[in-house]
């Protein structure tokens, strides 16, 4: 089984800060269990996330 966690770390390795649906159609990963997976890479301090309204930009965290 494919850890979906790593397959985010590396699409956005791969593109950059996306936003979430964007990260949903790259990944393949439903959109609300992609929401899920962000909210604990977010916590794990792995990405950030920043709300513009309601767009939602995605991005590895800076070391």
């Amino acid at each position: 089984m494919i850890d979906r966690r790593k397959l985010v770390i590396e699409t956005l390795r791969k593109h950059g800060e996306l936003n979430i649906t964007k990260l949903s159609r790259l990944t393949g990963i439903h959109f609300s269990v992609l929401e899920k997976i962000v909210v604990e890479l977010v916590e794990q301090g792995v990405v950030e996330e920043k709300r513009y309204g309601r767009l939602r930009i995605v991005k590895l965290r800076s070391s």
